[in-house]
């Protein structure tokens, strides 16, 4: 059975392989990671290069891009990311498991769903997962352009989250399940304080 290598970013990140915790010692190895898994795209060289190092010459940029690359597959193994002369992304049958794509399919199955004892439940697994904003303390001290995509995704996932919570607590007041709905609505409260209506 081939490996199983699970991203947590939601919350300060964290790596899994097979359940083990693995240790990326470099910050750009984490964001390379979590851009790729997040977006499920192929980039090219120079997409990659610009968002992580804007402030370094093409040649520059492209050598510590094919460093950090090098540094992947040292703390995951080989297979994980296909790059080719032009392009850079995850292998489509590499067995990945990501939080944040686990959120939002929860999501996504709920809005289908208009049975609301069905509806909470699997909104209740979603908001479950969301450990905490999107990588939250993690960051680039000389990438803004990357700082600028993962404060951009937070507060999309952040408003997921907000809505999820409110349409959590209303169907469990509609179930007759008010104290059910209390931990959901507090939650809610402190992540909109000056919300009169969470209140």
């Amino acid at each position: 059975m081939s490996p199983r290598l699970a991203l947590h970013l939601l919350g300060p990140p964290k790596l899994e392989m097979d359940d083990a915790p693995v240790h990326a010692d470099r910050r750009k190895t984490l964001a390379l990671l979590a851009y790729l898994t997040t977006n499920r795209e192929q980039y090219t060289r120079e997409y990659l290069s610009a968002l992580l190092w804007p402030d370094y010459n093409q040649d520059k940029a492209f050598t510590n891009l094919r460093h950090t690359l090098w540094e992947t597959g040292q703390a995951i193994g080989e297979g994980w990311i296909i790059a080719s002369r032009e392009t850079i992304g995850l292998n489509p049958d590499a067995n990945l498991w990501l939080d944040v794509a686990q959120f939002n399919s929860l999501i996504v199955q709920s809005r289908s769903q208009t049975d609301a004892s069905l509806r909470t439940s699997l909104l209740a697994d979603s908001v479950s997962i969301y450990r905490n904003h999107f990588l939250t303390g993690f960051s680039l001290k000389d990438a803004p352009p990357f700082n600028e995509w993962a404060f951009a995704k937070s507060e999309e996932l952040r408003r997921q989250l907000s809505h999820a919570l409110s349409t959590l607590s209303d169907d469990y007041c509609s179930l007759g399940q008010a104290e059910t709905a209390i931990p959901h609505a507090q939650r809610l409260v402190s992540l909109d304080p000056l919300n009169e209506a969470f209140h």
